[in-house]
């Protein structure tokens, strides 16, 4: 018998015991208890219990003689139950030591695992860094054909150049140059760029090489350069000498281009203008024109009568358009789509013998000048990269990118404008400096083509243009001093005799002065009617006001008007608007003096009622009309 079946045997009978020993403790207790109450007699009472207690153990003997076989097979089963126990206690115990056993290989496992992991990660970035910088060193066959022998202008040459550009930068910027795995292919990388390079650099120049031919159309050429820009950036890459070679010889003979170009055509365009030194004489106040015009603009054959409305006696004189007068001049030029009109063409106007104003030839040069600048900056600023953004750019700064793309078309530029401002204008504006009306349409042609400028966003030529605003000022200012000295210095003497002449004071009372003024004389009724002074300073008022209201009306320049909150005026420059004040001020001296000749009150009155109301006549008809 194993120690624990002696221990689980040896266990069992003292805890029958312990509550034997409780039991017959509790029943003396209780004996007692009984005893002590009752009044049987102890003795009697203790033979009672003595063999009520001989009775109750015989008959537990009996009992437990009589289960004694079913204790034993009690205790043989708890006995095999206890070895069970203890087979599964070895069990569970060595299937703990295998448990602890395979986590020990898990972590073993796991740590090795990890381990292979990063030597995989590790494997694999190098894989891809050695397969990248291989795929960057080796050079195909196809490459080397591409670059050799293919058109430079096909697809294959252009992606080939994208190629070789990349193996190229790559060969540079990681320093392997000095690896003898990669000396062989960098000089053969080397040698494939100075061929690409030099195939390259023959193609630029053929194409600027065509700009040179006469009478060529030079957008064509510059078409196909922008197809190509990825050339020039690849010179300025990889052979930044190159490139700039190529840069300097396109600035260079476009400069001479459009030298050639602008002095030709300005050139044929001066031979076909009006002199305006026939308009020298042609001031408001021109003296030859005192006596004779009023004596003319009388017929014989009918006299109105002076004392019917002005405006009807002057309708037909304020609708005639004189030599002050604007006609159509403001509209053909200062809208939107006549700024914008096609340029002149010498050869057509010579054709026809036709003569050009001032206003004319000024705006078409001008404008083949701003048109032409704006295409020649936009394509400087895409072919050769400046611009914001691009992939070579020095600095991404807008101010920056603009400066060196202002640069360039500067070197193209400069000694066209600088042949324009001092040959061509000068010259232009100097036969045309006594057309008043001409120089005004100019200075605001100017301010159309400053706004023209501004959309486009092209202020290469503001220079150029402030410079002309200048000269055409001053030349104005100087215009408009003349005819207000004119006025200044009016001889009023054949009028005063002429007045004297024919409105000699009747004597006699017989007759009203109303009768008196009827019945004037032809001759003396001219001296009455509007004075041709009156007639010219309306017209170029008028005119005047033309210019500067046609140019706000058009849709694309109306910034370039004054506009007040209270009635919405159109205003011209504050320039003429002093002069006109002054001029009008020496004009209505002018028509006192001329009304202080007659000799009646009454004359004076009709006199200056006339002109003034000619004037309103003039100012109140469509400003087209003049």
């Amino acid at each position: 018998m194993s120690s624990r079946e002696i221990n689980a045997s040896s266990t069992v009978p003292f805890a029958t015991l312990s509550d034997r020993c409780s039991e017959v403790d509790s029943l003396s207790s209780e004996v007692s208890s009984v005893v002590l109450e009752s009044d049987v007699d102890l003795r009697i009472y203790s033979k009672r219990v003595e063999e009520q207690l001989r009775n109750l153990e015989s008959s537990a003997v009996g009992a437990y003689v009589r289960s004694a076989p079913n204790v034993l097979g009690l205790h043989k089963k708890i006995s095999a139950c206890c070895r069970t126990l203890e087979r599964m206690e070895n069990i569970l115990a060595n299937f703990h030591r295998d448990l602890g056993a395979i986590s020990s290989d898990i972590q073993d496992l796991q740590a090795r695992s990890m381990a292979m992991n990063q030597r995989l990660q590790n494997r694999q970035a190098v894989r891809c860094e050695l397969s990248q910088f291989l795929s960057d060193m080796i050079v195909p066959d196809s490459l080397i054909q591409h670059i050799l022998l293919t058109p430079v202008t096909e697809q294959d040459f252009i992606e080939n150049l994208h190629e070789l550009d990349h193996k190229l930068n790559v060969l540079a910027n990681r320093g392997v140059t000095s690896y003898p795995s990669c000396q062989d292919v960098g000089s053969l990388l080397n040698k494939l760029k100075i061929k690409a390079v030099t195939r390259v650099r023959e193609f630029l120049m053929e194409k600027i090489k065509t700009l040179r031919k006469p009478m060529s159309n030079y957008q064509v050429p510059q078409a196909q350069l922008l197809r190509f820009r990825y050339f020039y950036e690849f010179l300025l890459l990889h052979e930044s000498d190159v490139a700039g070679e190529v840069r300097y010889t396109y600035t260079s003979t476009m400069g001479k281009v459009y030298f050639a170009y602008f002095k030709t055509y300005a050139s044929k365009l001066l031979k076909l203008q009006v002199d305006s030194n026939q308009e020298k004489d042609d001031l408001v106040g021109k003296k030859t024109d005192d006596l004779a015009n009023c004596a003319s603009n009388t017929s014989t054959a009918g006299v109105p009568n002076v004392l019917q409305s002005p405006s009807v006696a002057l309708s037909q004189a304020s609708s005639r358009p004189g030599q002050f007068g604007l006609g159509d001049r403001a509209e053909r030029l200062l809208t939107k789509e006549g700024l914008q009109a096609a340029i002149l063409l010498p050869h057509a106007a010579s054709k026809n013998d036709a003569k050009l104003s001032l206003e004319e030839i000024f705006r078409s040069i001008n404008y083949a000048l701003l048109d032409t600048a704006c295409r020649e900056y936009v394509f400087l600023d895409d072919f050769f990269l400046h611009s914001f953004g691009s992939p070579v750019s020095k600095s991404n700064d807008v101010k920056t990118s603009a400066q060196a793309t202002t640069s360039l078309f500067d070197q193209v530029f400069n000694r066209t404008v600088d042949a324009l401002e001092t040959s061509v204008m000068p010259q232009l504006i100097h036969v045309g400096q006594f057309d008043l009306l001409g120089l005004l349409l100019c200075v605001q042609l100017v301010h159309s083509m400053i706004h023209l400028t501004i959309e486009r966003r092209v202020r290469v030529l503001d220079r150029y243009w402030f410079g002309q605003l200048d000269i055409l000022w001053g030349r104005v200012v100087d215009r408009m001093e003349a005819h207000i000295v004119s006025l200044r210095v009016l001889d009023t003497t054949q009028f005063t005799q002429a007045a004297a002449l024919h409105l000699r004071i009747q004597r006699g009372g017989g007759i009203s002065e109303a009768a008196a003024v009827v019945n004037l004389s032809p001759r003396a009724y001219s001296l009455i009617r509007p004075h041709p002074v009156a007639r010219r300073y309306a017209e170029l008022a008028a005119s005047l006001h033309t210019i500067g209201s046609a140019l706000s009306e058009s849709e694309s320049f109306k910034e370039s008007v004054v506009v007040t909150e209270q009635t919405e005026t159109r205003v011209l420059d504050s320039r003429v608007l002093q002069a006109l004040s002054r001029m009008h001020a020496e004009f209505e001296a002018v028509c006192y003096r001329l009304a202080k000749a007659l000799p009646r009150n009454r004359l004076r009155l009709v006199f200056l009622i006339n002109n003034f109301d000619l004037i309103i006549s003039v100012l109140s008809v469509s400003p087209s009309s003049y």
